[in-house]
């Protein structure tokens, strides 16, 4: 089980070279680099160069040769002598003694006649390292080398890796050198490279077929003629049999992520395994730290570097563009909400929405805005532009219909909403000596960064929520409705008569309307309706992005139930923007920009009650 983890977790490059090697008697043996230092290869997103060194601490390693890194095709191994295994100022050399197999027969003819001619090695890594611009990175040690393998394609269609160990994803990395196959093929592959971003399943769907239906042309169109394939039918074969292996894959994990991706929007959650592994990144991160590197411009390290690398993946595939040198992903979010006496009750601050419970700075910056708390259905790890269901005309009631009458009657009117990706932007201003202090500044930080996007994200969304049509308006129209107990059960009556759920509802008060409802007496008693951490009967919470009007005279308030009337999508995770060139050098501050990417809409505006003009009764 360990030793398959380990292949799932390797990484495959084809840079090195092999050949054909005269030795006594009849045995055959090949000779070859399986890597060569100091050679950089083009990956797509970033370019890669091994160290010299890289491989000191794994000759030792149980290694197999392998045909084209198949396991069921193995040429030698080290521990029975076949393979030997040694490093030279050039790179990482091997020489295999090949048995008596057929296929190593026909592999050590195919070399010898030229047909193959390079190599390749699966690795995992060690030590890494970046330059400045993050554009190359340096594989200083390997952890394990797991097999040297002559191939026939120097591709890495076929390469697997672990997210957070390289930038781009596999499926994006490109091949250095192209495959000595039919004159069309380099086109071919390349372009299927670079437009895989953007292919559909269904796409992916077509060109197998395509490519399965050349090859049983070119095999049947030899049967037919009682002939073997020429070398170049061989090689076009081969190509083809890899591609199609290869997006029989990528189909397989794209369908795995839109599986997981409708999960985690089902259900909020991730898989425990997975939290553990998240939960263990979160512990030894450290904003500050990462702000700090990025301020002085370093490459990020550790857990840092980590979940910078899954931020811009998640932003990949969420359609949106990061351009900050610091990131937290959405995989990290807690958003453990608690109850509403958890959160402390500064007006106008943002700080009325943050948990006072907080265990870590990454804790803090996923601290729910009030939008999300009030229970708001929030779609998490969107892509591109989500279509939703509205109702725009609530059902009537008709009378019993007879058979074969028709229901025409109902009067139910569906439409939909279209989210797509806006930019929530803050920035504030920090100074380098906060970031050296270490320890609890995190959350320090963290607060005051989510608090100034929250409050971007809750102004837009309480907007949408008070100017979106359909909603019922308890509004005089005069610029004074009285704070009364009849307004509260009317607002009350509107949502019930309207068919939503009153187990779910929740009252937002704006903060002249929360002082007036404290005022509010009960009609057959001296309690007031705020009673047991309740208003009538319901949760309520507080925000200043619920504004006040009348020059602060009159309140607004809402009274709905927001899992039936609203939705959110949040595109990827949190993308932090470090300003070197913005940093003010006299007082030591730095610039810190905070982008987030989010959407709502209104999807049933009849189970949305408000008033926007209450004032005291007489």
């Amino acid at each position: 089980m360990e030793d398959n983890q380990q292949h799932k977790d390797a990484e495959k490059r084809t840079i090195g070279t092999i050949e054909v090697r005269e030795s006594e008697g009849d045995d055959m043996t090949l000779e070859g680099y399986a890597a060569v230092y100091n050679s950089e290869t083009d990956l797509g997103h970033f370019r890669e160069v091994i160290k010299p060194g890289a491989f000191d601490d794994v000759l030792d390693n149980d290694v197999r040769a392998l045909i084209n890194h198949d396991p069921n095709l193995i040429l030698g191994r080290t521990t029975n002598g076949t393979l030997e295994l040694s490093v030279d100022e050039r790179g990482l050399k091997y020489r295999v003694k090949l048995g008596d197999q057929q296929y190593a027969k026909d592999f050590y003819e195919s070399v010898k006649r030229g047909d193959i001619s390079q190599s390749s090695f699966a690795f995992t890594i060690d030590k890494q390292s970046w330059n400045e611009e993050r554009t190359v990175r340096s594989v200083d040690k390997v952890r394990q080398l797991l097999d040297v393998s002559p191939v026939t394609y120097p591709a890495y269609a076929a390469a697997t890796v672990q997210a957070r160990d390289l930038m781009p994803e596999p499926e994006q990395a490109v091949a250095e050198t192209t495959a000595p196959a039919l004159e069309n093929n380099t086109d071919k592959r390349e372009s299927k490279h670079k437009s895989f971003k953007t292919m559909t399943i269904n796409d992916m769907k077509g060109l197998r077929s395509k490519h399965y239906e050349e090859h049983v042309a070119l095999v049947e169109a030899a049967d037919k003629e009682g002939r073997e394939l020429t070398a170049e039918e061989r090689s076009r074969c081969d190509y083809l049999e890899t591609e199609i292996e290869s997006l029989d894959e990528r189909m397989k994990r794209r369908k795995a992520q839109e599986e997981m991706i409708a999960r985690s929007a089902q259900m909020g959650a991730t898989a425990q395994s997975e939290q553990k592994e998240i939960d263990r990144v979160n512990r030894r991160f450290s904003l500050s730290r990462a702000i700090l590197s990025a301020y002085e411009g370093k490459a990020l390290e550790g857990a840092e570097a980590e979940w910078l690398q899954e931020t811009r993946e998640e932003a990949g595939k969420s359609g949106v563009m990061m351009t900050g040198n610091v990131g937290v992903p959405q995989k990290a979010q807690k958003r453990a909400l608690g109850d509403a006496d958890e959160h402390a009750a500064t007006t106008g601050s943002g700080s009325a929405f943050v948990p006072t419970l907080v265990q870590s700075g990454v804790d803090a910056l996923w601290a729910p805005s009030v939008a999300e708390q009030v229970g708001t259905t929030v779609i998490t790890g969107a892509t591109g532009n989500l279509i939703f269901p509205t109702t725009t005309t609530k059902p009537s009631l008709a009378a019993d219909i007879t058979e074969g009458g028709n229901n025409s009657t109902s009067g139910l009117e569906m439409g939909s909403v279209t989210l797509s990706p806006r930019r929530a932007s803050y920035y504030t201003q920090l100074t380098q000596q906060l970031m050296l202090q270490g320890g609890n500044v995190d959350e320090y930080i963290a607060r005051q960064l989510n608090n100034g996007i929250n409050q971007r994200i809750d102004s837009a969304f309480f907007a949408t929520i008070l100017g979106a049509s359909g909603v019922t308006d308890n509004s005089t129209g005069t610029g004074a409705t009285d704070f009364t107990n009849d307004l509260v059960y009317t607002m009350e009556k509107d949502l019930l008569a309207n068919y939503a759920d009153l187990n779910g509802a929740v009252w937002v008060f704006s903060p002249k309307a929360l002082e007036l409802s404290r005022s509010v007496a009960a009609v057959s008693s001296v309690s007031a309706l705020h009673e047991g951490g309740s208003f009538a009967g319901y949760n309520y919470f507080k925000t200043p992005h619920v504004a006040d009007t009348g020059g602060g005279n009159t309140g607004q308030l809402i009274f709905a139930n927001f899992a039936q009337s609203a939705v959110m999508a949040l595109f990827g995770g949190l993308d932090i923007f470090v300003d070197r060139a913005g940093a003010l050098a006299v007082s030591g501050e730095m610039n810190i920009h905070l982008n987030r990417y989010y959407d709502c809409d209104v999807t049933n505006a009849a189970a949305i009650s408000i008033c926007t003009d209450v004032e005291p009764a007489p």
